[in-house]
């Protein structure tokens, strides 16, 4: 049986697109009302949907009670290489046994989209393939908890704000280091494949280029303190979907 995607679940991916592909900007403030408004809905849907956003670390809760766009700052970038080149190194390594010649087909297939969206600078789509192509080797790990984490952070690199002509460069390297990947897991060199991951596919060194070239138009902000991971206990209600309230205004994309 097939679940009708919630209300939350739909903003959600619509906030986040609307992040993305930058018509909502790094340090904007999220207003509640103005987007209940705007998508004929109540708040209810509006601010689950935020509290999942900052949970997955791409809006921030301020003092007030009232969200921003999180900053993607360099620091942030690279903490998020070194925790994912050590986890999920570590990961890769302890289920290289397990790829089967089925998964290896889907890495060629994901790896094939994701050179496709070299051409439409599409970088949601990019990270939509990419995660995919990553969840066929963490899905091996019987670890839910660190994949999870791997999910979570690896996500928050898609509210970099990367240049239109630097992104087929970085998607074209991402690209070529899934060749590799694939190759490596293909030949179950467990050491090799977790030594690539950790010490190549997420080098921050490796990247700096486009770090630099985002960064170079402004100031760096300071990295966000430990505040950025709270945690929030506020129950969450699931919401109905509402076709007929939202066709009113703008409507929202599936999630992907």
């Amino acid at each position: 049986m097939i679940r009708a995607e919630s209300l939350t679940d739909q903003v959600y991916s619509w906030l986040e697109r609307e992040i993305v592909e930058g018509r909502m900007t790094p340090g904007e403030r999220i207003r509640e009302k103005e987007l209940s408004q705007r998508l004929g809905i109540s708040r209810t849907p509006i601010r689950e949907a935020l509290l999942k956003l900052e949970m997955a670390g791409i809006v921030v809760c301020n003092s007030r009670r009232s969200y921003n766009v999180r900053i993607l700052t360099a620091a942030d970038v690279s903490e998020i290489f070194e925790i994912l080149g050590i986890l999920e190194g570590a990961a890769v390594t302890a289920v290289v046994q397990q790829i089967t010649e089925e998964d290896l087909d889907l890495l060629e297939q994901y790896n094939q989209k994701m050179a496709e969206t070299a051409r439409t600078e599409d970088f949601h789509t990019f990270g939509a393939w990419n995660e995919k192509f990553h969840d066929v080797l963490l899905s091996k790990s019987k670890n839910h908890s660190l994949r999870d984490v791997c999910d979570s952070i690896r996500r928050r690199i898609y509210v970099f704000p990367v240049q239109p002509r630097t992104l087929s460069h970085l998607i074209d390297q991402s690209v070529r280091e899934h060749i590799e990947i694939i190759r490596l897991a293909r030949a179950k060199d467990a050491a090799a494949l977790g030594a690539y991951f950790r010490d190549i596919h997420w080098n921050y060194q490796a990247h700096l280029p486009y770090v630099e070239e985002v960064f170079a138009k402004g100031p760096v902000v300071p990295a966000e303190g430990p505040d950025k991971f709270r945690r929030l206990r506020r129950g969450r209600e699931s919401s109905v979907l509402s076709t007929k309230r939202i066709g009113r205004e703008r409507p929202l994309p599936m999630a992907k």
